[in-house]
């Protein structure tokens, strides 16, 4: 457990700053007019650690750390987790160290992640992370601790290994208070992974998503700012003929003449965006629109009228948050604050939601609105601020996905949110690498950041991994990296999005996406990762799985255990213990077939073998089988059964016996529910 030694703690009154420095062995302090107290008390299966403040004068925080005492010489790993979406989340060594941003680009990458809110030390065994964090323990248990609180303030748990002592620093800067106020709440506790973060969500009693898990579509990553109305409908149509059930179908950037001008829509769609939601609804989908509401690029009319609508440095100027060539480069933050923006942001928000009547709108670059602490305020209340804002404009019935947010503050808010990089097209961005950028484009970070922040999925929102890719052209991702992308995000994600235009695709490939229908529902997930390597099982139904994701540069190897194993990709069965080989960037999914004498060995149908079956059971010499519902693909279905099996017909119908050492196999092929 972690043990509180020490506090620090400074405070402006009256314009003058001031230290609280307890006398030796407390943690408390105490005056007239002033207090500051530590609690620790147990709570579920940890204890739950308290600051608070009691003052009669209104004071400014500037300052506010813990510091605590623990072993790591036990731990072969951390769990650091990123401070927004596109923030690198990964497990760590004791002895690794998280590089800095290179100078040469600092002033461009700054303002992306958490460069501004935390100096970065490149020191070994210094790891800071965001929101929650855990170290590994043995016997599968694991020493978690994680903010109740992220609304008033960002929390950043800084491990530093060498000295075993975690630093807790709390962003309270610019936060003004008067009376009595918790200025920081945490949780701790030694458990099971899943037990861990089930008791820190019930503490930080974020609402139940009223959202379903999501197929859809997005233009974004197949033609970027080049869309245009008929690009859409062409897309629109081609799932029209298929008939495939997406829930959503979405319109990314591209639309408007400028961000920031949200209500001019561009050339490209004569007809408005009112038309393009209309024919996506009647086409039986939800309607999604992209848009960044809190900031404005430089060539936009807003920012050419409205100068005085943008958060400013305090030498006048705007604050850049960001550069982006395929607008007019810089773009800067809206000041939330300013009472013309609120209501121009709450016209937008309702000509959008209310006139052109889309479902879902997908927020990006939120990070933007609070880079500045102001009004009495902390970033994080910034951040909370905004998002009421939002809420309030389009009110609960509408879905909101969030990108390029603190996942402290969209937690709770948001229906979806992301929680990785935006895929590259191929599998890294290496100059961006280089720079040591943790929010770059890449398939890589994005495939272990949704495989690392799974928690997250069904508490705090449902996890948005972005997309997956299927098609050949126009990207350079080989298909054992797309098999791994989809296969991440069908594991990990509740909103499975593609770019792809599926007209282009040839038989197999559409066979390929039309297995993923309907979505399936994994649950028991566990995860182990060594060098690269995730070994992950999980249960769909009563059905159990095992998946090999390689993420590495490096192929890998892993020694089965004993069991039968059905090879999803390529339909092998392996019936004993072996070594198998994972290349690099590869991934295997094998389904787990019951040592009993009759069984489930795999199917090929759905994405996931053997998921198509709800219910078999033995009637005499026929074997009743019942389907999933909504499956699109007539499955092929491989049953074990004995050797001297004298079974007859399958749902009435005659199959194939298939003689094997150890058993034979009822091959049968079952119409689609």
């Amino acid at each position: 457990m972690y043990i509180v030694e020490s506090v620090f703690l400074q405070y402006a009154e009256d314009g003058k700053s001031k230290k609280v420095t307890p006398k030796s062995g407390s943690l408390d302090f105490q005056s007239d007019d002033f207090s500051f107290a530590i609690s620790v008390e147990e709570t579920l299966s940890g204890e739950r650690i308290k600051a608070e403040i009691q003052t009669k004068k209104a004071i400014i925080l500037e300052r506010l750390e813990l510091i605590l005492s623990t072993d790591y010489s036990a731990t072969k790993s951390i769990l650091i987790n990123g401070f927004q979406s596109w923030s690198s989340t990964g497990i760590y060594s004791p002895e690794d160290k998280i590089k800095p941003l290179k100078k040469i680009t600092r002033s461009i990458l700054d303002p992306y992640g958490d460069y501004t809110y935390y100096e970065y030390t490149g020191k070994k065994g210094e790891l800071h992370s965001w929101n929650y964090t855990y170290y590994t323990l043995p016997l599968k248990k694991i020493q978690f601790i994680g903010s109740v609180d992220e609304k008033n303030a960002f929390t950043n748990f800084v491990h530093k290994t060498q000295e075993n002592k975690l630093h807790i620093i709390r962003d309270v800067n610019g936060w003004e208070i008067q009376g009595e106020r918790t200025v920081l709440d945490v949780f701790q506790c030694e458990n099971l992974e899943r037990s861990a973060f089930q008791h820190y969500f019930m503490l930080c009693e974020y609402p139940e998503p009223k959202v379903k898990p999501s197929i859809g579509w997005t233009s974004w990553y197949h033609y970027y700012t080049k869309i245009s109305e008929e690009i859409v409908l062409e897309n629109l149509n081609n799932y029209q003929k298929q008939a495939l059930p997406i829930d959503i179908f979405q319109i990314d950037d591209g639309y408007q003449t400028k961000v920031g001008d949200w209500l001019s829509v561009n050339e490209k769609f004569p007809s408005g965006m009112k038309a393009i939601a209309q024919k996506i609804k009647a086409a039986g989908y939800k309607a999604g629109i992209w848009l960044a509401p809190f900031i404005a690029e430089k060539k936009s009319e807003l920012v050419k009228n409205h100068p005085d609508w943008l958060l400013k440095y305090e030498n006048d100027k705007p604050l850049r948050v960001g550069i982006n060539p395929l607008w007019s480069n810089a773009f800067y933050a809206l000041d939330i604050y300013h009472p013309e923006v609120r209501v121009y942001l709450q016209k937008v928000l309702k000509v959008f939601t209310e006139e052109w009547n889309y479902d879902l709108l997908k927020l990006d670059f939120l990070y933007a609105v609070c880079l500045i602490a102001r009004n009495g305020k902390t970033h994080a209340q910034m951040m909370s601020d905004a998002l009421d804002l939002v809420r309030n404009a389009i009110g609960e019935e509408k879905m909101t996905l969030g990108c390029g947010v603190p996942l402290g503050s969209a937690s709770g808010k948001m229906d979806f949110c992301r929680v990785g990089q935006d895929i590259h097209l191929s599998w890294e961005m290496k100059p961006l690498k280089w720079l040591n950028h943790r929010e770059r484009l890449s398939t890589y970070l994005a495939i272990n950041n949704s495989i690392n922040r799974r928690q997250l999925n069904g508490y705090a929102f449902l996890n948005d991994p972005d997309v997956m890719i299927l098609r050949s052209k126009k990207q350079k991702l080989s298909k054992e990296e797309q098999f791994t992308l989809l296969l991440t995000n069908l594991i990990f994600g509740d909103l499975i999005f593609t770019s792809d235009n599926i007209g282009d695709y040839d038989e197999d490939t559409m066979q390929l996406y039309r297995s993923i229908f309907p979505l399936v529902r994994q649950k028991e997930i566990k995860v182990e990762h060594s060098g690269g390597l995730y070994r992950i099982l999980f249960q769909i139904d009563d059905r159990r799985y095992t998946a090999f994701i390689n993420t590495s540069d490096q192929d890998k190897l892993y020694k089965l255990s004993e069991g039968i194993y059905f090879d999803v990709r390529s339909q092998e069965i392996i019936s004993r213990a072996q070594t198998i080989s994972i290349p690099k960037h590869q991934s295997i999914l094998y389904h787990n077939c019951s040592s009993g004498p009759f069984g489930i060995l795999g199917t090929k149908g759905h994405f996931f073998a053997g998921s198509e079956i709800t219910k078999i059971a033995l009637r005499g010499v026929n074997i009743d089988v019942s389907l999933r519902e909504n499956l699109l693909i007539d499955p092929i279905i491989y049953l074990k059964v004995p050797k001297d099996y004298i079974g007859e017909t399958i749902n009435n119908q005659p199959f194939e016996l298939i003689q094997k050492k150890m058993f034979a196999i009822a091959k049968v092929q079952l119409k689609a529910m």
